[in-house]
């Protein structure tokens, strides 16, 4: 974004879509880049979900990544299943072909420590609001409430991959932004 011809670029750690000439750069061009951000990251995460629902996984046998017995098993929405760990330690390299499923190459969804930091300063940030009296849960405006459906669908999605704090999370905004009283307890 500095119009650099850097050697070495970086890429947002979130989305994937930004590319930068370091971290400065990343960190001036933030404000501008977050909104997107968000938005793409909440878009992959619906739709990772959506793909998810309704399809089986093909193989929970054996991890392709240290061709060893599944432990931990976390489900892509390709449908290959690999170790939660092997999963988190590829996701740490910074490479495109680190980001797509071992055998078929589709694109990974967004990480679910990324995804849990995104929703938990949106619903942190709106729920200092309502703290200080600014906002009610019952009467989110239309900006907000945007935030916080964005928010469930990447709770949704870590919870499907297993953060240990999504679920709890996810029974937050149910309960206060949804009123789904149901979908909170099961979600608990």
């Amino acid at each position: 974004h500095c119009q650099s011809e850097s050697a070495k670029m970086m890429c947002c750690s979130q989305c994937h879509r930004a590319w930068y000439c370091g971290r400065p750069c990343q960190k001036k061009h933030w404000k501008q880049h977050k909104k997107a951000c968000v938005a793409a990251v909440a878009a992959e995460a619906r739709q990772a979900t959506r793909s998810r629902v309704g399809r089986k996984t093909i193989n929970t046998d054996t991890c392709v990544i240290c061709i060893g017995p599944v432990v931990d098993s976390v489900g892509l929405p390709c449908g290959h299943a690999y170790c939660k760990g092997c999963i988190s330690e590829l996701r740490k390299h910074k490479c495109h072909s680190a980001q797509t499923c071992p055998l078929c190459r589709t694109q990974l969804p967004p990480g679910l420590d990324g995804l849990f930091d995104l929703a938990f300063r949106a619903y942190t940030r709106v729920r200092a609001r309502v703290d200080r009296g600014e906002l009610s849960w019952d009467s989110l405006p239309a900006g907000e409430r945007e935030e916080m459906e964005d928010a469930i669908a990447m709770l949704r999605e870590a919870t499907a991959q297993g953060h240990p704090l999504a679920p709890f999370g996810l029974g937050l905004l149910l309960s206060f932004v949804l009123k789904d009283m149901d979908g909170a307890e099961a979600a608990y």
